[in-house]
């Protein structure tokens, strides 16, 4: 007796199919597209996170730009980890200049309620510098100088600090070290006001 199998079952496909390979031409727009997908993440992320420093900043300082030359100051006094009485005097000349009107014990107030970090003053002013006058930015930079200079010391820390606003208030970085250099020399001589 003879028996049969007969099987209804689809042929099986053999276990070594190739697999179906991208060419060169698509696996590199795959890549350029991923690498446009995230460089427009980083760039999105950067532009959220300095407008949310700049918005901090603007409720701290309301607008004014007092307000903000007193921030930036005492925050700039603080940079190097300490601050001394030469750095307070220097502030409190500078401010008297920016805002002839402005109360001595605000400049001493401002020392215990400063708040801002010099990432957010640097972005509000990314944002708010076209508001203030080329006067108004250059005196800044004077001032911003005068403090880090104050103690008699200008570390890597203050250097770093007064390039990133210098970027920052809207000079060209090309032109921006002679404006420094300038700003030094009228410094040495003394005619730095």
């Amino acid at each position: 007796m003879a028996i049969t199998l007969v099987s209804s079952a689809a042929p099986v496909a053999p276990a070594t199919a190739p697999k179906p390979q991208m060419d060169d031409a698509s696996g590199a727009a795959v890549a350029l597209f991923v690498l446009i997908v995230v460089i427009a993440a980083w760039l999105g992320v950067r532009t959220f996170v300095r407008e949310l420093r700049a918005r901090k900043a603007s409720a701290a300082v309301g607008g004014s730009f007092e307000g903000y030359a007193l921030e930036v100051l005492v925050n700039a006094a603080r940079i190097d980890g300490r601050v001394n009485p030469q750095e307070r005097q220097s502030i409190a000349t500078a401010m008297a200049e920016l805002s002839p009107g402005l109360d001595p014990q605000r400049v001493e107030a401002a020392f215990t309620e400063a708040k801002l970090t010099k990432d957010e003053l640097i972005a509000y002013l990314e944002t708010r510098s076209r508001a203030f006058s080329r006067e108004q930015k250059v005196a800044l930079l004077k001032a911003l100088l005068a403090v880090f200079v104050a103690d008699g010391l200008f570390d890597e820390s203050e250097h770093a600090a007064l390039v990133d606003y210098t970027a920052a208030i809207g000079f060209d970085r090309r032109t921006a070290p002679e404006l420094l250099r300038k700003f030094s020399r009228d410094f040495v001589r003394g005619n730095i006001t």
